[in-house]
């Protein structure tokens, strides 16, 4: 099934690991409004009990015209967004998700 082809190969990489939590969110594929496909994960729950960040993270255009007159740039590969940034150990029973194979 292609959504547990995506989690293996996540797993492999150690963005995911299996879950024992009671938490979890369903998962599933959304279209996008350009065409193809991503992976969804149904937070509605998380997110309605989850305060909101104080300082919201910059749009990518403010960042690209911050640094219109740098000289010294670095790049990061982020092609797999939220699956590369560290979670705080403590938020990590609360993101379960299920997949046909099971909890991740």
């Amino acid at each position: 099934m292609a959504i547990d082809g995506f989690f293996e190969s996540r797993r492999q990489a150690d963005h995911v690991r299996e879950s024992k939590s009671p938490h979890s969110a369903p998962t599933f594929y959304g279209k996008k409004p350009q065409g193809g496909w991503c992976i969804v994960h149904a937070y509605n729950k998380l997110n309605d009990a989850t305060i909101p960040a104080q300082t919201p993270i910059p749009r990518n255009v403010v960042i690209i015209d911050s640094m219109t007159r740098s000289i010294i740039y670095s790049a990061l590969d982020l092609r797999d967004g939220f699956y590369q940034i560290l979670m705080h150990e403590s938020g990590i029973p609360l993101t379960g998700v299920i997949t046909p194979s099971g909890l991740l």
